[in-house]
């Protein structure tokens, strides 16, 4: 990775680039509010139940990329949510989603509906915000959160008059420690049929409402990602994701997800000039689903993700021991709440910039701090060496 690499853009030009993302993104939003005679592509769903079923007013799917629900002719089919398709460069597969809100108390069967239809089994959901924070509802608990009370039954008034009545049944529940997320292990059960699917249930509650995730936790949002995918029936079942929005959060780990499959594959390892991943994937994502990635401290996340693991990736290459990362405090960003606003956007760039350069202060343990710093002032080396060896070997080649 050359000392020009995407991967390495300095917090200016991330979000100078997350402006350009936005501009285009309010050009799609214009372009879809347009009364033609042709309707857009971008063009949003209105009328019907929209307004009740959404859980804010300013973000819903496209209405030519959304999941509708198999009900009977005659009713309401909407659901915010949308399917996600994206391809590895290097090999070609796509890798399968579908982006939602976090369920409302009178859309939470349908999001067991859309489970019982769009997936296979196993199914994974990726629930990725605490039912409530700041006091405020983002999400329905949709799922029996305890054995104490193991079973749900969604849609006993038989809502759509089809008979499709379905228990949520809770077999296990256990922490996990590579991600730090509660797992649960459920089966729905249609009641007329009495055919089951199996789900994995992933709740990961500390992404805060406000910023990204915080100190360790920043770390293990990547072990969330081979975490839940291993329990998914395959790459073409789609694993349901979902924040409050489920643009913000959901868009950043959809991103994650496909750009350090794509690092694994080598992908990554020599970036042509003028191409950037990170941006063209989350314009890839918005261009299927308004206002993924939806922060400039979410987009600016994935870099420093994507850094991370790249040098991980060099060292175990290059036989060395794994980097012990300090737990950094990292509160850029804003709420998800004011969906596609920037009012609560972190101020001060120098404070977030000076933040950013700080090695995290262990007082309680001097002597984990000063192998940090060591380690820290090893990698800036070993980098250096290596951009200058990559430099030298294209001059070579050039020749």
């Amino acid at each position: 990775m050359s000392s020009s690499s995407p991967l390495e853009r300095a917090l200016a030009e991330i979000t100078e680039k997350f402006e350009a993302l936005g501009w285009q993104e309010r050009k799609r939003i214009a372009e879809g509010a347009l009364q033609t005679n042709s309707p857009s592509k971008w063009a949003r769903v209105t009328g019907g139940l929209v307004a009740q079923r959404n859980r804010y007013l300013n973000v819903d799917p496209f209405a030519a990329n959304r999941v509708q629900l198999k009900v009977p002719e005659g009713h309401d089919d909407y659901i915010n949510a949308s399917p996600i398709v994206v391809r590895s460069s290097k090999t070609g597969t796509a890798k399968n989603y579908i982006a939602t809100q976090g369920p409302k108390d009178n859309t939470h069967h349908h999001m067991w509906r859309m489970v019982w239809h769009e997936c296979a089994s196993p199914a994974v959901i990726v629930m990725l915000t605490q039912p409530y924070e700041a006091g405020r509802e983002k999400c329905y608990q949709y799922y029996p959160d305890s054995m104490e009370s193991p079973q749900m039954v969604v849609n006993e008034h038989d809502e759509f008059g089809d008979e499709v009545i379905l228990e949520i049944n809770l077999l296990s529940v256990h922490e996990d420690e590579r991600s730090r997320s509660t797992v649960r292990e459920l089966e729905i059960k249609d009641r007329a049929s009495g055919e089951t699917k199996k789900v994995w249930h992933f709740l990961w509650p500390v992404w805060p409402d406000f910023g990204v995730p915080e100190g360790p936790y920043k770390h293990l949002l990547a072990n969330l990602i081979p975490v839940s995918e291993e329990k998914n029936a395959d790459e073409t079942n789609p694993r349901i994701v979902h924040c409050s929005a489920g643009v913000g959060r959901s868009g950043t780990f959809i991103a994650l997800d496909h750009l350090l499959t794509e690092l694994d594959a080598g992908a990554l390892d020599e970036i042509p000039d003028g191409k950037d991943p990170v941006e063209e994937t989350v314009e890839t994502l918005r261009a299927q689903r308004m206002m993924m990635v939806q922060q400039d401290s979410q987009f600016a996340l994935i870099y420093e993700t994507l850094r991370e693991k790249w040098v991980d990736r060099w060292r175990e290459r290059q036989g060395l021991p794994p980097i012990k990362r300090a737990a950094t405090d990292s509160g850029r960003g804003s709420s998800e709440e004011v969906a596609g606003t920037d009012t609560k956007r972190s101020g001060d760039t120098a404070e977030v910039d000076e933040r950013d350069t700080k090695v995290a202060r262990f007082t309680s343990d001097p002597e984990l701090e000063a192998e940090l710093r060591q380690n820290a002032e090893r990698d800036a080396k070993l980098a250096r060496f290596a951009s200058e060896l990559e430099a030298e070997l294209r001059h070579n080649a050039a020749g």
